[in-house]
């Protein structure tokens, strides 16, 4: 569609207001606050008692501080106790005015309601250094989502002063947490969430938050520990959707602001390049986009992992070798070749409990070939038991990266090769490998499969109920890194049935995700600086909508 220039006039007028706004600075009452403490402390019902420490430093200005509770649909908030470094408690107020003096707000908090939500407010008290304590409950922060249980909401945002660290710990009482029954996801700042020992959750920094961060925390609990909890109004998988950016028009704005020219270029590469692809005969060909392409049940090149790869690589998007590795592992441990779980590992005189672990078997892959490659790379790093710790494979990650690398080059090549085989693609004048036209219908059939493994339904097809073809599913499932969500649908499609598949792993049903999230971690471990911690998920620049919380806070 062509625009106009008195169309994009106003275009580039927002982006000239957002761009001024940006660089306006902002001036704090204070010179720092060098550290927020998170603790929710979840109950079955669904609420949570709330307990933050604010450090701040410099306190210079101002007459409050405040903490804004935004987005909170059916949820409400009571119960503030706020206390200072002396341990002085605060008196609470039924009504908070904004408007009081200094002095009169000194010793007193309160709650505001607000247009969009509340605000919890304390008196600053004497000017220079502090440390509050504000207590609170938030009623209905856990949803009943149907498949699980959990939230999505905003810890921390828009304060006056960004935290120099973050600390948000997550727990329920008699009821620990752990990869069994729940997870977790960080977003909007750099650190790790981890599931701890103990039966806690935490979210935690581990860099000082800059002034557009914030800390976004995505919770999946098992329905069972939340009976009491009210119910929500779209399923865990679209809540997720919306945290992984899906639905984020701020975060799209931020990026046409920062990037416009680049994105219009991006499009144009889209709609021009990315969808058309000349063949090995000189043809051009279009892809389809994803709505257009049917379905696909059937698994591509007769469960040749090096074939869709290849597939995948030349129809210009990306696996990264870690998953390239996983879907190996998964497809060994069903062969019996290896075995991961948690085994308690002595280094240096240390006990450390509950660490991944890969236990190799007397059969393996056959060779030659980039498997048996794959089996002598991991057994080369194991220890004198025939072990290969994941603490290990920490620490040795630039070296394993390095042999990783090279050899998911020769399962490219070997894929090329298998294609080329069978005549889905051959060499053009110059040399480089592409599709041939039946290659290219098999290219779209794969995308087809990979579009079946993310909405398998029963009434999509009969096939769906064939155990013979979860196995080779949840293999192709960890490539695309969807086994998680593969694993859900099996579970969902057909409990009965995920119940015997669980057993061809030597898992209960319960287990049996648990032992995909081992996995994802151990690959994730292959990698020099991976943003994983512990069974827990990744901590992601940045998150979409439909979190709770947030709205900004800090002096004023």
């Amino acid at each position: 569609m062509e625009l106009k220039q008195k169309h994009l006039f106003p275009i580039w007028f927002l982006l000239a207001i957002l761009f001024i706004l940006n660089a306006v600075p902002v001036f704090a009452a204070e010179d720092a606050i060098p550290s927020i403490r998170v603790e929710v402390n979840l109950q079955s019902d669904g609420s949570a008692a709330i307990t933050e420490i604010w450090d701040v430093r410099g306190v210079t200005s101002g007459t409050e501080y405040y903490k804004a509770l935004n987005n909170l649909n059916e949820m409400s908030v009571h119960s503030l106790i706020v206390s200072d470094e002396s341990g002085q408690q605060y008196k609470t107020l039924d009504n908070w005015d904004t408007k009081r003096s200094k002095d009169e707000k000194s010793g007193t908090c309160g709650i505001l309601k607000t247009s969009k939500g509340y605000e919890l407010c304390w008196g600053i008290g004497s000017y220079g250094d502090h440390q509050y304590t504000i207590q609170y409950t938030l009623e209905g922060l856990v949803k009943d989502y149907g498949d699980y249980a959990g939230f999505y909401h905003q810890f921390l945002s828009e304060l006056s002063s960004a935290p120099g660290s973050a600390y948000i710990r997550i727990r329920m009482p008699d009821v620990p947490l752990t990869a069994d029954n729940a997870r977790i996801w960080g977003y909007g700042f750099t650190g790790e969430v981890t599931i701890e020992n103990d039966g806690s959750l935490t979210a935690i920094s581990t860099k000082a938050l800059k002034n557009n961060d914030y800390a976004n925390v995505l919770c999946r609990f098992d329905r069972s520990l939340f009976p009491k909890a009210s119910a929500g109004s779209i399923s865990f998988e679209k809540l997720q959707e919306s945290a992984d950016n899906k639905n984020s028009n701020t975060v799209m704005y931020i990026i046409f602001a920062v990037s416009a020219v680049a994105i219009v270029g991006s499009i144009i590469l889209l709609i021009f390049f990315y969808s058309r692809f000349k063949l090995a005969d000189g043809t051009i060909v279009r892809l389809p986009g994803m709505k257009h392409i049917d379905k696909n049940w059937a698994i591509p090149f007769g469960g040749s992992i090096p074939s869709v790869y290849s597939t995948i690589l030349l129809l210009r998007n990306g696996i990264p070798y870690d998953a390239l590795m996983g879907a190996y592992l998964i497809r060994w441990q069903e062969a019996g070749y290896i075995h991961i779980e948690m085994r308690d590992h002595d280094q240096n005189g240390k006990k450390s409990k509950n660490e991944e672990a890969i236990l190799f078997s007397p059969d393996k892959p056959a060779g030659p070939g980039v498997e048996y490659s794959l089996y002598l790379i991991l057994t080369g790093f194991a220890d004198e038991s025939g072990i290969l710790w994941v603490s290990d494979m920490k620490d040795q990650a630039e070296k394993i990266s390095e042999k990783l690398t090279a050899w998911a080059e020769r399962v490219k090549l070997d894929g090329n090769n298998e294609l080329i085989r069978i005549n889905a693609a051959a060499t053009d004048i110059k040399g480089s490998i592409r599709f041939t036209a039946s290659g290219f219908e098999q290219a779209i059939r794969t995308l087809g499969f990979q579009k079946y493994l993310k909405d398998m339904r029963s009434q999509d097809t009969d096939q769906a109920s064939n155990e013979a073809l979860w196995g080779d599913y949840l293999v192709f499932a960890t490539l695309f890194q969807i086994g998680e969500q593969v694993l859900d649908r099996m579970k969902s499609l057909d409990p009965k049935q995920f119940n015997s598949f669980s057993g061809m792993y030597g898992c209960s049903p319960l287990s049996m995700i648990y032992l995909m999230t081992m996995t994802n971690h151990v690959t994730s471990a292959a990698a020099p600086k991976s943003n994983i911690a512990g069974t827990g998920g990744g901590v992601s620049s940045s998150g979409g909508g439909g979190f709770s919380g947030g709205g900004g806070g800090g002096s004023r």
